[in-house]
């Protein structure tokens, strides 16, 4: 009996040591196969974020090289040009012992030819660079409202990018992800902006001000006003956001409304008003809403709807391709201040050839480096873009020539370095030089510039003789040979190129200034030159710029009638950029100074009594600039956007409509006399806005623009579309 109980008991503990060691061993394969699954995902984990990986760093190479990169070539990507390849830094990374990565190696890094795609483990591709389009941001649109650059017209470019990684691990087996993501390329002009500032902004009007279009400064800004100051459109700012004056411009606060536009179409003010909605009026603690604001973003979203963002959205500079970053007073041991103004380059004399010459890289990274630098800019200057210059000797002697160039559109250079130009002979004076002379107290040529304190030698040119002549198309007018035809030159840009101060720049910005004591003035400019045979190549209107002050004399591209046009809307809308009517313009100089169509050049001298000003209508871009707050060490104001085109006479009531827009893009180097000082002028009512027909595409020739980059379109995809995407790529190439 006991002998049964115990062999009973023994069967009982066999089948409980059976169950607990199945049991365990279930436990145990469960963790076994959970552990397994662990590594199999961190496999795939680490191949996806390398492929990821791959894409970002190729966009931060693609945003390096396209920084100062004018031209788009389809084929730009491709093996025998420049490919995107696997850098050695990520090698580093995924090759390093201590970083536990199983990521497999390339043999390969950079391809040299299309039937190597798709032959490595790990890999990435650069597609093709289809042609761009323009494309209105549309700020309706959801998602669109608090894009920067909503409002504008941007010309679009979209990069393909595909790539793979592969890792492995010897327990679990290999693991391969495959992505594809679209780099998107945002050109947006200058000229798409009513007021567009790479320096400090201030905005200071006494009487009331109303800015209608889309605002930018690449820096930070100061807001108030007298009587009121109200923005209609857009206003992104890539530094702070300031209520009252800038610290140096010796002025004080005023405390007039700012108001700007929210999404729903009404004004809302700067002020706490009690016209906020209720949520952030209730977190903020103070009257005036600054970057400095505890909950500053969320408050300023809140009442503006997107419609005023700082660099606490993310907003960044807007540099011109080829343009470093402004820098100002880098030099704080000087009374004065010494600034880096790379946009000055924008209307500079062409350089020579030698003086653009790449060395070696690995003889001299920083000199080549620099070097390839100035060779970008080069192509983005005025002086380079022109289709016709006017150079004024150190005498005054004026000559006309259009450059020589390749296919491209590049220069072409004579063996001594210089540009190869072909020489223009107008039958007809286009620009008299008028030096500097007086009898008595009487000038008789040339010009006082009470702003600057100065006497002006001139060169004046004759608008409508210019426009005459190039609308004729007639060899004859210029010199009789077939390549004198202006068909076979005129492109829209002229520029007006003055002797500078030194043979070669010393600075670091590559500055030099043109010669003091000279300038421009246009006459007869109320008809522009616009030959209807340069539209089929899509330019309209004219653009002038020199390297020196520049002074527009009486209606320039408009009809002076104030009962047509408007700020924003041309004088005759139906006939917009046809021949012998309005068209798109734009004036950059050194300074800019506009003078009524009461001007006389040998009153320039009296009082500002005997300077009356008369009704004065102007329909450009203006891209020029300015004297900085405290530029001279002093508290001198700048004068603020209000005053940002000069003047010399007493409109005393009368007014100036621009109808265009308004760049502040470097510091002048020959107007350099500040802002204030008395009988210069009193300022006229001020009429302006931006010009309609920018914001729909008719640009002035040789506009700059501006660029900005963001990942679009981001998917993992699967083995066979990854290879249908290689082969795809292989026939653009």
């Amino acid at each position: 009996m006991n002998t049964k109980k115990r062999g009973s008991g023994l069967f009982v503990v066999l089948i409980i040591a059976t169950a607990i060691g199945i049991g365990a061993y279930s436990v145990l394969s469960l963790v076994n196969g959970e552990f397994y699954r662990n590594k199999k995902s961190s496999v795939y984990n680490e191949a996806k974020q390398a492929a990821e990986s791959l894409l970002q760093s190729s966009m931060a190479d693609l945003r390096y090289r396209f920084e100062n990169q004018s031209a788009f070539p389809v084929d730009t990507l491709s093996p025998s040009k420049n490919p995107l390849y696997v850098n050695n830094e990520f090698i580093n990374i995924h090759k390093d012992e201590d970083s536990g990565s199983h990521l497999v190696i390339p043999q390969k890094t950079k391809y040299t030819d299309v039937s190597q795609f798709n032959t490595q483990p790990t890999e990435v591709i650069g597609g093709q660079i289809r042609p761009g389009r323009w494309q209105y941001i549309d700020p309706r649109i959801p998602g669109n409202q608090f894009d920067e650059l909503a409002g504008t017209r941007v010309f679009e470019r979209n990069i393909e990018l595909i790539s793979k990684a592969t890792a492995t691990r010897t327990e679990v087996g290999t693991s391969t992800v495959y992505a594809r993501q679209f780099l998107q390329v945002r050109d947006a002009p200058l000229f798409a902006y009513a007021i567009f500032y790479n320096l400090p902004m201030e905005i200071a009007p006494g009487p009331k001000m109303d800015v209608y279009g889309n605002v930018h400064s690449n820096n930070d800004t100061w807001f108030q006003a007298g009587t009121g100051l109200d923005i209609h459109s857009k206003v992104t700012i890539a530094g702070e956001f300031n209520h009252g004056r800038h610290p140096d411009s010796g002025k004080s606060d005023s405390g007039g409304d700012v108001r700007i536009v929210n999404g729903s179409g009404n004004l809302v003010n700067m002020k706490e008003d009690g016209t906020w909605p209720s949520d952030p009026k209730d977190s903020f603690d103070g009257s005036w809403l600054t970057s400095d604001a505890e909950d500053f973003f969320d408050i300023s979203n809140q009442i503006w709807d997107g419609n005023v963002q700082t660099e606490n959205h993310g907003v960044l500079e807007q540099n011109p391709v080829g343009v470093s970053k402004y820098i100002e007073d880098t030099n704080p041991n000087t009374d004065r201040k010494e600034s880096y103004n790379s946009a000055y380059n924008l209307i500079q004399p062409v350089l020579s050839k030698d003086q653009l010459e790449i060395p070696k890289e690995s003889s001299d990274p920083e000199a080549y480096k620099e070097a390839v630098a100035l060779n970008e800019i080069e192509q983005q200057k005025y002086s380079y873009k022109a289709g016709l210059t006017i150079k004024v000797d150190s005498s005054g002697g004026l000559t006309y020539t259009t450059y020589n160039r390749k296919s491209d559109g590049s220069l072409k250079y004579e063996s001594d370095g210089s540009p190869t130009v072909r020489t223009l002979d107008p039958k007809t004076p286009i620009a008299t030089y008028k030096p500097f002379t007086e009898s008595g107290s009487t000038i008789t040529s040339g010009i006082h510039d009470k702003r600057q304190a100065e006497d002006v030698n001139i060169v004046e040119i004759d608008v409508a003789a210019l426009k005459d002549m190039v609308h004729d198309n007639n060899k004859k007018d210029w010199g009789g040979e077939n390549v004198q035809t202006p068909k076979r030159w005129w492109n829209g840009v002229v520029y007006v190129d003055f002797p500078q101060e030194d043979t070669v720049s010393s600075r670091d910005d590559h500055v030099n200034p043109a010669k003091e004591g000279w300038g421009v003035k246009l006459t007869n400019g109320d008809v522009i030159p616009n030959p209807s045979f340069a539209h089929s190549n899509d330019t309209y209107g004219m653009s002038l710029a020199t390297n020196q002050m520049l002074y527009v004399e009486g209606n320039y591209n408009a009809d002076g009638n104030r009962n047509t046009g408007s700020p924003t809307q041309p004088d005759d809308p139906d006939n917009f950029a046809k021949e012998g009517y309005e068209a798109p313009a734009a004036l950059i100089a050194d300074s800019i100074t506009f003078l009524s169509v009461n001007w006389q050049d040998d009153e320039s001298n009296k009082s500002m009594s005997k300077r009356q000003a008369n009704d004065t209508e102007v329909s450009a871009a203006i891209l020029t600039g300015l004297v900085p707050s405290g530029e001279d060490g002093s508290k001198r104001y700048s004068g603020g956007v209000e005053n940002f085109p000069r003047f010399l006479e007493d409109w005393g009531g009368e007014s100036l409509r621009i109808r265009g827009s308004m760049v502040a893009l470097f510091e002048s180097e020959v107007g350099t006399r500040g802002w204030g000082y008395g009988d210069v002028y009193s300022p006229p009512n001020r009429d302006w806005g931006f010009h309609s027909k920018f914001g729909e595409g008719y640009l002035p020739p040789g506009t700059p623009n501006t660029r900005r980059y963001r990942a679009v379109d981001f998917e993992l995809v699967n083995q066979s579309k990854y290879e249908e995407h290689v082969e795809r790529i292989k026939t653009y190439f």
